[in-house]
């Protein structure tokens, strides 16, 4: 019976040509093609850092986040935006929607002033006399009438 042994060497040429094989192989992955796209977090744009709907805000802070709310219970339903690179002056907007209309429930806007680009701003609506309508409703968010994002949330 025959034995083939490999030497130190072979074995650390093999394990060479492989860890170059495979920077190769890495390198091509890094290629311009293809259909993904690297973004530069923080450019400056304005854009908004977190948003999410609430139950309350407190000290300018969120409280109570959720995206599901009670018919019955909650008396006010509230969104917060947390913006970054704004000018020194933006206008920021809402536009909350009932569940199955086109037509807006209610619009509100203010004006934001900075002088650190960053701005905290917040929206809400009060519960109608007879309780908020179940079903899906939606908000969206606006920064100098151009759309930002928008939220759906449940109320049940």
């Amino acid at each position: 019976m025959k034995l083939n042994i490999i030497s130190y060497h072979s074995l650390r040429e093999i394990l060479l040509f492989g860890i170059m094989f495979m920077v190769a192989l890495a390198m091509m992955g890094c290629s311009e093609s293809g259909g993904s796209k690297a973004i530069e977090p923080m450019s400056d744009e304005p854009m908004i850092v977190d948003s999410v709907m609430c139950i309350a805000v407190n000290n300018d802070r969120p409280d109570g986040i959720t995206d599901v709310f009670f018919s019955k219970d909650d008396d006010r339903i509230y969104i917060w935006v947390y913006w970054s690179n704004l000018e020194d002056t933006s206008t920021a907007k809402v536009v909350w929607y009932k569940p199955d209309e086109d037509t807006p429930f209610r619009e509100d806007s203010q004006k934001i002033i900075t002088k650190t680009g960053f701005g905290i701003t917040w929206f809400y609506i009060d519960k109608p006399s007879g309780g908020f309508e179940p079903g899906e409703w939606s908000v969206e968010i606006y920064l100098d009438e151009s759309f930002e994002r928008s939220h759906l949330f449940t109320v049940e």
